[in-house]
């Protein structure tokens, strides 16, 4: 076994958790996947879909079909260079990927307490595992860079990190709480460009 084989295991529980988690919804949890990139970057070419999450072209073909029938995706040219189109959602595909979100968040907040405190190290790793496979294939860099805790907190005047909190000093636990909050509010926002 190896580490690819593990990333391969970790995967198909991710995908099994999140087809069994949004099993009330229109999507599968692959569809949340796509659903949420054309969300927060769309739209987009599907050869930029491609280069994100290294799908095979005629798999997104297919994915993108399915979005489109279900009246949830909709094609516009490419303003860019006239040969390629554009793949963003829809209204109705925006409140589908809303009605998902709720329960996916509510999945996360009872697994949250399963990685807390160390949330952010996991996911630290996992995007150095990402930057790897991507630099192997080929592939663009992630839409998205999750920041370690000393670059992701802002700095004041003097280059100290702190939180923008007037109330009383947080603990660790409600900092990262907060934390995950804003990654849920900044993935709300379509076409950010921030660290997730």
């Amino acid at each position: 076994m190896s580490l690819l084989f593990d990333v391969w295991l970790v995967g198909g529980l991710a995908s099994g958790l999140l087809d069994e988690v949004l099993a009330g919804t229109d999507l599968s949890g692959d569809d949340f996947g796509m659903y949420s990139l054309l969300r927060r970057y769309g739209p987009v070419t599907p050869t930029q879909v491609h280069r994100w999450t290294g799908l095979r072209p005629t798999s997104i073909s297919a994915h993108l079909k399915r979005l489109e029938t279900r009246g949830h995706a909709v094609r516009s040219p490419n303003p860019a260079d006239g040969r390629s189109h554009l793949v963003g959602l829809t209204g109705a595909g925006k409140e589908a990927h809303d009605r998902a979100t709720e329960l996916f968040h509510e999945a996360m907040h009872a697994l949250r307490a399963r990685f807390i405190p160390d949330t952010l190290r996991e996911r630290l790793v996992l995007q150095h595992i990402d930057m790897v496979l991507r630099e192997s294939a080929g592939l663009d860099e992630r839409p998205y860079r999750v920041a370690p805790a000393e670059e992701a907190r802002p700095k004041d005047h003097a280059g100290v990190p702190v939180l923008a909190y007037p109330g009383a000093p947080l603990t660790a636990f409600e900092e990262q709480q907060v934390r995950l909050y804003i990654d849920f509010l900044r993935s709300q926002e379509p076409n950010r460009a921030s660290p997730a």
